[in-house]
């Protein structure tokens, strides 16, 4: 087949996209990815046809909407302004690059947050399937929605009905106004059920994480985690020396938020890993971290280090809680310490305390060196959540996610009459 695949966002949005292009050439289908230029040579690494979409990536743009957002607590206006600052900004341009990207394929596969993406496969009758990871925006009863507590089934569905209200009100318009000036149909509830495909939206989280639950409609699919695995990574000396040099240190990442206030960030990172009597490693990730910053005994920064292989050399991890990155800690099987700074990961952070292998969240907002300090030194003195990290780690590496993917997207191929 010759397959279409367009993603938005930050790295880990990006990366499963690649990991699941890898494992698509691997299947003999020819593969285009469309999303931003920045990702070009990553892309071109494996052989992927790339075509890039959008505005170029304005770096300061982006640590100014970090700097907002992560301000904001309340979920409703934190996703107004991801929406309105991060997938609808440049969007016309976008979905006038999709749709020339997409001309000549048979099939799509798409971001779930990509709606202008979407749209231009609408746009060439093209069938299309979205990719979703995080499994809380998705209604059910037996959840109520994030970051409410769980309140039992009917009052459960109750919260769903008024989050249902205020989507409809505040974010479906932004949303449709863009869709209809480039002659779309209105959609309803975009950012719940109206960013999924209507025929396969595929879950690429792991079931051992997240038990799918009964009331899942069919067209959402659990596939297992996207895991974009790197066996040839050379591993730097400095590193090398750092992990011969004593014992299992504290990793932490926080990924790809960024913002400007990367020194205060940093220095509170440094004071709190003092505090714990703890070594560190510290990973610079797009906020920067580190930058600036004199060598300091017991804590090494680096820069790009793949987690498959940085988790596991670490007795726990602090990070901000993404999808990807909470799913690569959990597969090697260590405890985290989680920092909510925006959108789904005050989900998984709530999700990994309920599985035991982590503390009560502390929100980037709230983070001061002495409050994390004293969540290391929780995960470190306790072995049961290093015990229950270890066995989830078990599970999750039974679990073949990229396999699965591939599979119910041929399967779903083969029912439309493709290939």
């Amino acid at each position: 087949m010759k397959i279409v695949l367009s993603t938005w966002g930050s790295t880990g949005d990006v990366y499963p996209f690649l990991a699941l292009s890898k494992q698509l050439l691997k299947a003999g289908h020819e593969v285009r990815v469309c999303t931003l230029e920045i990702y070009r040579d990553r892309f071109g690494e494996i052989g992927v046809d790339f075509y890039g979409v959008g505005n170029p990536f304005d770096e300061d743009h982006f640590h100014q909407t970090m700097d907002a957002i992560v301000r904001i607590k309340n979920p409703l206006k934190s996703a107004i302004m991801i929406a309105e600052k991060g997938i609808l900004h440049g969007a016309e341009k976008w979905y006038q690059d999709c749709l020339k990207g997409m001309e000549g394929y048979d099939l799509a596969i798409c971001h779930s947050a990509d709606i202008a993406g979407q749209e231009a496969a609408i746009r060439r009758h093209l069938p299309w399937i979205t990719v979703s990871y995080c499994p809380g925006f998705i209604k059910t009863v037996y959840e109520a929605p994030r970051p409410a507590p769980n309140l039992g089934t009917s009052l459960n569905g109750l919260m769903w009905r008024i989050v249902e209200w205020l989507m409809r009100r505040d974010i479906d318009p932004m949303f449709n106004d863009f869709i209809t000036s480039i002659g779309g149909q209105p959609r309803e509830l975009i950012g719940l059920q109206g960013m999924y495909s209507p025929e396969l939206n595929l879950i690429a989280a792991s079931p051992s994480i997240n038990k799918p639950p009964p009331d899942l409609l069919k067209k959402h699919k659990f596939t297992g985690v996207w895991f974009l695995d790197e066996p040839d990574y050379e591993v730097p000396q400095a590193l090398k020396d750092f992990l011969a040099q004593g014992p299992l240190p504290i990793i932490i990442t926080f990924g790809s938020m960024g913002g400007t206030k990367n020194r205060e960030t940093t220095r509170i990172l440094v004071d709190a890993v003092k505090h714990t009597g703890q070594r560190a490693i510290i990973q610079a990730g797009w906020g920067n971290l580190g930058e600036g910053t004199t060598e300091i005994e017991d804590i090494l920064f680096v820069k790009y280090v793949p987690h498959g292989f940085l988790f596991g050399q670490g007795s726990c991890v602090v990070h901000h809680g993404g999808a990807g990155t909470t799913a690569s800690v959990c597969r090697v099987g260590v405890p985290s310490v989680v920092v909510p700074h925006l959108g789904d990961q005050t989900y998984w952070g709530n999700t990994l305390r309920k599985l035991g292998v982590a503390p009560k969240i502390l929100y980037r907002q709230d983070m001061t060196a002495k409050r994390l300090a004293k969540r290391i030194d929780e995960v470190i003195a306790s072995k049961t959540m290093a015990e229950n990290a270890k066995r989830l780690g078990q599970q999750i590496n039974t679990e073949d996610g990229l396999a699965t993917a591939v599979e119910l997207i041929e399967k779903y191929a083969k029912e439309k009459g493709i290939g």
